[in-house]
């Protein structure tokens, strides 16, 4: 219920008690008896929201408040655990440098216009839950922990990392309008930034088991899978040229190929994505599908089941044999493999594709020495008979790629990185976003999970690809969080950065300040020394 008094002209006072700001009515002035009295004084308490007029006391709790009209309004959902615990003790000594170099980085991809579209009410919290998910690689339970120690809460004052927010955070996240501006946003930024280029479908990424939401449903999709095996599918679309992540979908696991596809395409062209080839999971390569995609002109890339089994053996009988030679021998992402194009009809109806045999190297000594490290598969009588034995060791280490297209050695193989890629930006645990696991039963929190994730991976991928040295980013975050800062009663003083931070530094053109003052809220950054002797009168 509302309360409503005599209307209001007056604007509101501030004030400073630490670094929180408090408001309140002025009231107006009169004299009675020979002294200055007030009257019409409204203490409103602690400011959440100033823009939208947000105030937080002991006796309302949280609250909206009409100036024009004095009233007292329910504040809008989504305040509730904005306030933090004024008097809780601060750390003196705080991680710097990651914080500091995510958030630098961030404004100077200039990827702030993109989060601005998402309409967050709590910039703090956003920013600092991208921080977290960017950094770290443990679970959202520890997010509040991380922040209490970490530069971020300076940087960004007003975050609340407590679960029930965190857990409300990524309700708003998920929301499909939210989604929507986020994907538009971002779409224009890579476009703008990174390249105008093409983009990849991939389809058949499982999420975790954990996530037991509605879109949970008995896979019937993927040929590899257990029968009756829960699954959720996820589609995602990255650009071509660059490997950058587009936008995500989130579908049941019992809904076939080609209606997701053509779903796909059509949010693609809300978003004037052009779309060029599909890359599939080898679970989701099927006969039936690979006639519909020939049917439809959809350029496919996939790897080959070995359970379509004739089809796998004939390739494998008519390219292994003049396969290991100089010629076919391409060095790759650092390793180095065999690969030989070989024509084939492939699906029922018979349908001209390109296969593609490739054999690592490396993957193919790793598997000698664990077929004859294994007693029970590797017989006695295979070590006797040489062509038992050259037909165990021959197919080891190889693999099979189709394409509709004709295609490069090399070009086949980069193309299909991009699904490996995507992988890592989505799936839980691996190095792209460096995410958490997260066990919930509600989609909306999945799916503003999963958004995180794609900014994550946004910035990460960024970083990674100005990156000269080849160290993995987990390193590189490592060595800039040893670089830390100490909060005094007056200023925050960074410490020396070390040998690879300054390299990062240095090569992304940032310069960290050496101690900021605050003011209010806001930190102000100082580069200079600071003058300790005091001018001359």
């Amino acid at each position: 219920m509302t309360q409503k008094s005599a209307p209001c002209t007056a604007k509101l006072s501030y004030q400073y008690k630490g670094n929180y700001k408090y408001a309140k009515v002025p009231g107006v002035s009169f004299r009675e008896n020979g002294k200055v009295r007030k009257k019409g004084a409204i203490y409103l308490g602690r400011v959440i929201d100033e823009e939208n007029n947000i105030f937080y006391n002991k006796e309302r709790g949280f609250f909206k408040y009409d100036i024009a009209n004095n009233q007292y309004l329910p504040a809008p959902e989504g305040y509730t655990g904005a306030l933090k615990n004024d008097q809780k003790k601060t750390n003196l000594i705080l991680d710097y440098g990651d914080a500091f170099f995510i958030s630098e980085i961030i404004r100077t991809m200039h990827y702030d216009k993109v989060l601005q579209k998402i309409g967050c009410r709590n910039n703090d919290t956003l920013y600092s839950m991208i921080l977290f998910y960017v950094l770290t690689d443990v679970s959202c339970l520890h997010c509040n922990t991380w922040y209490e120690g970490n530069f971020a809460r300076m940087l960004y004052p007003d975050a609340d990392l407590r679960l029930q927010n965190i857990r409300d955070f990524l309700l708003f996240l998920g929301k499909e309008e939210v989604r929507q501006k986020y994907f538009k946003a971002h779409i224009d930024w890579v476009k703008e930034n990174i390249s105008d280029a093409s983009a990849l479908i991939i389809d058949g990424i499982g999420l975790s088991d954990d996530m037991e939401t509605d879109l949970n449903h008995i896979n019937n999709y993927d040929n590899n899978s257990v029968k009756d095996d829960n699954a959720i599918r996820l589609i995602s679309v990255v650009q071509r040229d660059s490997g950058y992540p587009l936008i995500f979908r989130t579908i049941p696991g019992n809904i076939n190929e080609s209606p997701a596809l053509t779903k796909t395409l059509a949010v693609l062209e809300e978003f004037a994505v052009n779309t060029d080839l599909v890359l599939l999971d080898d679970g989701c390569l099927t006969d039936c599908v690979i006639d519909d995609l020939c049917k439809a002109n959809t350029a496919f890339i996939a790897r080959l089941p070995e359970n379509m089994k004739m089809l796998y053996d004939s390739i494998i009988k008519t390219g292994s044999a003049d396969l290991k030679t100089n010629d076919n021998l391409i060095a790759f992402n650092e390793r180095f493999l065999y690969v030989k194009q070989v024509n084939c009809y492939a699906g029922i109806n018979k349908n001209e594709v390109y296969a593609y045999l490739c054999g690592d190297a490396d993957e193919t000594s790793v598997k000698n020495h664990k077929t004859t490290t294994e007693p029970d598969k590797f017989s006695q009588n295979i070590f006797e008979s040489g062509n038992a034995l050259h037909e165990t060791f021959e197919p080891l280490g190889m693999f099979i790629l189709i394409s509709s297209q004709l295609l490069k050695n090399d070009e086949i193989l980069t193309l299909y990185c991009h699904r490996l890629r995507a992988e890592q930006y989505f799936d839980f645990g691996r190095c792209w976003s460096r995410l958490n696991s997260l066990r919930t039963h509600n989609e909306k929190i999945a799916l503003g999970h999963m958004l995180l994730c794609q900014i994550a991976a946004t910035v990460n991928l960024y970083v990674q690809k100005l990156n000269l040295t080849y160290r993995a980013l987990a390193d590189l975050y490592l060595s800039l969080r040893n670089q830390k800062c100490v909060v005094c009663s007056s200023k925050i003083i960074t410490s020396e950065a070390q040998s690879s931070a300054a390299f990062l530094y240095k090569r992304f053109n940032i310069n960290y300040p050496n101690y900021y003052i605050k003011q209010g809220k806001s930190l102000k950054s100082f580069y200079s020394i600071p003058n300790v002797i005091p001018d001359d009168e």
